[in-house]
């Protein structure tokens, strides 16, 4: 009597079946876990086709968000020697140097940063390397997608399998449009590491219950924490891999919960941690509309704007079409239940949701995706938490493998049912080369636009015309090309094209702090219009009366303008605004001074200064010339010393206290510091 084989599946399998007539080979053997015996060959093709799809990323720079991560973050750049510091502290902590609760909970996705100043330990500023392990892992990620489908999906067979589900679900994933956020900017690592660990806890969960090995737990709590770590999308993984158990497998619920706890206890260590960094699980939103983008609405313009996002990522999954780095106000206008668009985006996702529950009872493949869908999406939807923005397509990351999963089913199993054989293989890769070709098509087109930032904004602000962020990051970059060295030719140019987002950027929010600024430095830049500077910079201390960014601006523009009443006027106007800035008072100090002659008005101010800031030391040799004017010498002196001992390199001081101390006719010490001024003043011309 022979052995039974071991059975995998009870007989409602044959109801779920695909079939595809073949035209020619036989069918490719397949194991318990489902993987064709040609996988090496299936592993080359997935991975030639995300570097096909990608490789024109290799030449391009750093771009948006790259900088808080890589190059202005101080921990990335210190290689090994910031992974510390990365542990350690929030997401924006290396950019900004000082915490700052800027979006709710914080941010805490280490891993990321540190495969970052790892690659800048090896190779500082080479965003091509950067680009490249990107690349190099969305094929990894394409190629683990493939190897935990087969496992799923073993009980869907095709007699072909290049028309199997795991692999056009995974070429539909690789090749999706919506994905080029992610792996054109580098920054979207943080996305790629975080699907790869959920789907290698899903594996390793899998493995488990084919074998019941205990190591194989411990591999999937691993890369499940490693997926946190990465960013803390993963969690919903905890709802996904216990029903992908559920449908596609026949453990009992049993086995299938006990699975799980390594999974909750990697994410309780996870949770901990990131509490411990952080502080809290909430803090305080800065109240200002780019990190706030529902501030300005009632509860009911929130939800309807809400589902009104959640409608535009199902459109832009299906027809990924127009795509933009930027969804911020009012690039998604806000929205009522007046409008018709959340009501039918509110009833899509109510009959999705129906329509999982009755499904997951019926272990359909289609309820799964759907399911997929919906739980990862929770986690970025805003109903629960509030996230930043009002919405990204690096969001829909892992969300899309849903719909790609539902679509591959829907090609394979409804083309093979209403067609007879040989007809239905033939329009079946008719149908597939047709999308993947469309999909592909968008894919490489839309990746030269993240060649840069230039690149970027300026492309994308004709997308999201209606964004104040748009408008101020092209006006902002505009600027910074203009005035690089080499750009005089188009110098003008990009300045009043700089002009005109800006003044749009702040006529959508019009208290937008960094559009005022950059709109302030775009009139100076552009000729030297000062009254428009500051009107746009007053508008900024009106919010904030002690914004240090316009007084250091408002210094370097006015020591460079020669007409002394109208600096006068301006440094009084900011006097009014603020009487306890170091700038101001030293401005009107110096100007009292040297044109009005007002010596007691000019100590005034300058006393000030140098109690504001005492290590200013042309503050102390301004005010000690004062006091000489005075003819009070020995405050004239007590100054001069100060700053000598600030700045024991200004040959002015030094000259200015021979001087001063031979008015008190102390020859001895005049002549001593009449020669010192002469060596300083030598060697710094010597130096030069």
């Amino acid at each position: 009597m022979k052995p039974q084989k071991k059975k995998i599946h009870d007989s409602k399998i044959k109801k779920e079946e695909v079939k595809i007539a073949p035209s020619a080979p036989a069918q490719v053997s397949i194991n318990i876990t489902g993987i064709p015996s040609n996988k090496w060959m299936i592993y080359g093709i997935i991975a030639l086709f995300t570097f096909a799809l990608y490789f024109n990323t290799l030449n391009h720079d750093y771009a948006l968000d790259d900088a808080i991560v890589i190059t202005q973050n101080q921990f990335t750049k210190k290689g090994f020697d910031g992974i510390k510091e990365i542990l350690e502290n929030d997401g924006f902590t290396g950019f900004f140097g000082v915490k700052k609760n800027l979006v709710a909970g914080g941010r805490y996705r280490p891993l990321s940063l540190i495969t970052f100043a790892i690659e800048w330990q090896f190779s500082p500023n080479n965003p091509a390397l950067s680009h490249f392990i990107n690349i190099l892992l969305y094929a990894l990620t394409g190629i683990l997608l493939y190897i935990v489908l087969c496992r799923l999906l073993i009980k869907y067979e095709t007699k072909h399998w290049y028309f199997s589900l795991p692999f056009l679900t995974t070429l539909l994933f690789i090749a999706h449009p919506i994905h080029t956020e992610v792996i054109a900017n580098i920054k979207g690592r943080d996305e790629i590491m975080t699907f790869m660990g959920a789907l290698a806890a899903l594996l390793f969960t899998l493995r488990y219950l084919d074998s019941n090995k205990i190591l194989y737990l411990i591999f999937s709590a691993i890369c499940f924490f490693l997926g946190l770590m990465s960013k803390e999308n993963a969690i919903t993984f905890l709802a996904v891999i216990p029903i992908a158990v559920y449908i596609f497998t026949d453990y009992k619920i049993g086995k299938n919960l006990k699975s799980l706890f390594p999974l909750i206890f990697a994410t309780i260590i996870f949770l901990i941690i990131r509490q411990k960094v952080l502080g809290t699980f909430s803090v305080e939103v800065a109240k200002e509309l780019m990190n706030n983008p529902f501030l300005y609405m009632t509860g009911s313009e929130k939800f309807a704007t809400i589902f009104y996002t959640l409608g535009v990522y199902i459109k832009l999954i299906i027809f990924p079409h127009p795509l933009t780095f930027d969804y911020y106000p009012y690039h998604i206008p806000k929205m009522s239940w007046d409008d018709i668009s959340p009501v039918i985006a509110a009833v899509a996702y109510l009959l999705l949701g129906v329509y999982a529950l009755i499904g997951l009872k019926r272990k359909s493949i289609v309820a799964f995706g759907v399911i997929l869908f919906l739980s990862t999406i929770s986690i970025v939807s805003n109903i629960f938490f509030p996230v930043g923005t009002f919405m990204n397509e690096r969001f829909v990351y892992i969300s899309s493998l849903g719909f790609c999963l539902i679509l591959s089913y829907y090609l394979v199993s409804r083309v093979s049912k209403f067609l007879p054989g040989n007809v239905s293989a033939g329009v079946l890769g008719f149908m597939i080369i047709a999308i993947l070709g469309l999909y592909s098509f968008k894919t490489i087109s839309r990746n030269p636009v993240w060649k840069d930032d230039l690149t970027l904004f300026t492309h994308d602000v004709t997308v999201s015309e209606n964004s104040a962020k748009s408008n101020c990051s092209a006006g902002g970059k505009l600027i910074e090309t203009a005035t690089k060295p080499g750009n005089e030719a188009n110098r003008d140019a990009f300045l009043k094209k700089a002009l005109v987002y800006l003044r749009k950027s702040v006529a959508i929010h019009p208290t937008y702090t960094d559009a005022l600024l950059l709109l302030g430095n775009a009139h100076y830049e552009y000729n030297k219009d000062y009254d428009s500077t500051v009107i746009a910079y007053k508008k900024i201390l009106k919010q904030n009366p002690n914004y240090e960014r316009v007084f250091t601006n408002m210094d370097i523009i006015l020591a460079r303008y020669d007409n002394f009443e109208h600096k006068f006027r301006i440094w009084n106007d900011l006097y009014k605004i603020n009487q306890n800035r170091f700038e101001v008072n030293y401005g009107l100090g110096n100007l009292y001074g040297r044109y009005k002659n007002n010596l007691d008005s000019s100590i005034f101010f300058l006393e000030k200064a140098v109690k504001i800031k005492a290590s200013s030391a042309t503050a102390f040799r301004d005010l000690g010339v004062a006091y000489g004017m005075k003819k009070q010498f020995e405050k004239s002196i007590e100054n001069f010393e100060k700053a000598m001992q600030l700045d024991p390199n200004d040959d002015q001081v030094y000259y200015n206290l021979g001087v001063t101390y031979g008015y008190l006719n102390n020859k001895e010490k005049a002549d001593l510091y009449i020669s010192k001024a002469m060596e300083v003043k030598a060697k710094r011309e010597k130096k030069n």
